[in-house]
């Protein structure tokens, strides 16, 4: 097994080279479309049902179709190595779950949450990096151009 690349936890969240900023970039966007299935999944079953269990109900709301369509916009421009759709789906990840945590009385799926934040976290990076290093500017564009 020698001279196999083994890809280490370490790893995902290192930005050394051009392929890592793309797959932090990849990862986030990822996490997020992730997070938005699960949300979907679970706003779309509180279209149909209720039941007498506040936490349950806390996150069977159908108003959560909007926190989906928010992730998928930033989802997209996440894709798109979006340095504001990666920072405000980072701080939009933590303040929901503190304002999660806030509503029901205790802290539920801290691990998880710990995992979605630190993808969310290096794919902000990787968005800077990217945007610092590794964007090719297009001269074509440009707006000093002679008419």
């Amino acid at each position: 097994m020698a001279g196999k690349n083994k890809t280490s936890l370490k790893s995902l969240f290192k930005i050394e080279t051009q392929e890592q900023c793309q797959s932090a970039i990849k990862n986030g966007w990822i996490v997020t479309l992730i997070s938005l299935s699960i949300t979907l999944v679970f706003s779309t079953i509180g279209f149909f049902t209720q039941t007498e269990n506040a936490t349950l109900n806390y996150f069977l709301d159908p108003f959560l179709m909007i926190d989906v369509v928010l992730m998928a916009v930033m989802a997209f421009f996440i894709y798109r190595k979006s340095r504001i759709a990666a920072t405000l789906m980072f701080f939009y990840f933590v303040l929901s779950k503190i304002l999660q945590w806030s509503d029901l009385g205790n802290v539920q799926g801290l691990p998880l949450a710990i995992v979605f934040m630190f993808f969310y976290l290096n794919a902000m990076r990787a968005t800077f990096v990217w945007h610092s290093k590794y964007k090719i500017v297009d001269e074509s564009l440009s707006l000093d151009t002679d008419i």
